[in-house]
């Protein structure tokens, strides 16, 4: 059987009709009456000032299209949790005289609309997992010197599907970080929850084009 992400209503959603576009991408066709803000379930690693971990949010015309961007600001009052697609009215008001290294812009969370839960389940981790799609994407369009060490693997821990964004840079002590199936950080390779030995059935899912890593799994 066939398996994609799929969204499901929690108790705060009622009537909200889903379906996948042509490139898998699952989309809520309806938008909440009040919505001017959505807020996807996974963060990604953004530029901006600095590095820094962002939401990557709809607003505008892009309400319910397959286009999320990088959100550098924070929304006052609202807490995201990994694994909810949100749609909320949010206040935005501008600052008189910001700071130079800050936003001319204030964002404040009027209402939770609707918080919808994500499961995950697939057939072809990168063709229909969207968030890893969405990593993938950000990888090919800014290639580094460095990304020829870099690649995603696909794992098991006890049947569960996980990910691990591999460095194989003998000059860099990498934290290895560990995904789930949803995009959500569970830990990092080494600490006391996730051990080598208990990834089964590793395999590299993405590298680039320049890869030089010879992994030994």
């Amino acid at each position: 059987m066939k398996k994609r992400i799929l969204l499901f209503a929690t108790l705060l959603v009622a009537f909200t009709s889903c379906s996948e576009n042509d490139d898998n991408t699952v989309l809520i066709e309806e938008i909440p009456l009040g919505t001017n803000h959505r807020v996807n379930y996974f963060t990604s690693i953004c530029e901006g000032l600095f590095t820094q971990e962002c939401l990557l949010v709809q607003e505008g015309d892009r309400l319910g299209s397959d286009d999320w961007n990088f959100f550098y600001s924070e929304i006052d009052g609202f807490e995201f949790e990994p694994g909810f697609v949100y749609n909320l009215e949010v206040n935005r008001t501008t600052i008189d005289n910001p700071p130079a290294d800050g936003s001319s812009l204030r964002y404040e969370l009027v209402r939770v609309i609707s918080k919808v839960a994500v499961t995950c389940s697939f057939d072809n981790a990168v063709e229909d997992l969207d968030w890893l799609r969405f990593e993938i994407n950000q990888r090919e369009l800014n290639p580094t010197e460095d990304m020829k060490y870099c690649y995603i693997a696909q794992a098991e821990i006890q049947d569960e599907p996980v990910f691990l964004y591999w460095d194989c840079n003998p000059l860099v002590n990498k934290v290895i970080l560990v995904y789930d199936c949803v995009g959500s950080i569970i830990g990092y390779l080494g600490n006391d929850n996730i051990k080598f030995e208990d990834l089964e059935n590793m395999k590299i899912v993405w590298q680039p084009d320049n890869f030089v890593c010879q992994p030994n799994f």
